[in-house]
């Protein structure tokens, strides 16, 4: 059988249905506009046009939005990168409000540990945990975390010796 014969008696039978693999509706199959490879009919071609063209739109949207997100990732990079050289020459920077010579860089989870009056009086009269942020950055979740357990004062001194 060819395939014209089975297009012809699929549409002939009106009580043959297919079911749409997108949404799950059924269909009657007389009412559906068969063809074979590319032996498209007028209408199937001028659906097929369309649908290159939707396509076409969509590419070109597509490689808008790409650019855009490989534009926003370099600068997130950059300021990342900034940020990272910044918050270790900051207390040398006449804006930082501490005695330089009392902190001491972690940098990662947070960036310094301030020991007050260390440098001027050699004695420390309090342990101030800093992290630098610019524009709207807010901690971490691991920074939180740390700041939480300060505050809940879960915090000690150990001596490690090794004997």
């Amino acid at each position: 059988m060819r395939e014209a014969d089975i297009i012809r008696i699929l549409q002939s039978d009106k009580n043959l249905y297919g079911e749409c693999p997108n949404c799950g509706d059924s269909f009657q199959l007389a009412k559906v506009e068969f063809f074979y490879g590319d032996r498209f009919t007028p209408r199937a071609k001028e659906r097929v046009a369309e649908w290159m063209k939707e396509l076409k739109g969509r590419g070109k949207e597509l490689r808008e939005r790409r650019r855009k997100a490989k534009e926003r990732a370099t600068k997130a990079a950059l300021s990342v990168n900034v940020g990272k050289v910044i918050e270790k020459i900051v207390p040398a920077l006449p804006c930082f409000k501490y005695n330089p010579q009392d902190c001491r860089g972690l940098f990662d989870p947070i960036d310094f540990i301030h020991f007050d009056g260390l440098a001027e009086k050699n004695k420390v009269d309090f342990i101030r945990i800093i992290d630098l942020k610019t524009g709207g950055a807010g901690l971490n979740e691991r920074q939180r975390q740390i700041k939480d357990a300060i505050e809940r004062r879960k915090v000690e001194w150990e001596v490690y010796q090794k004997k």
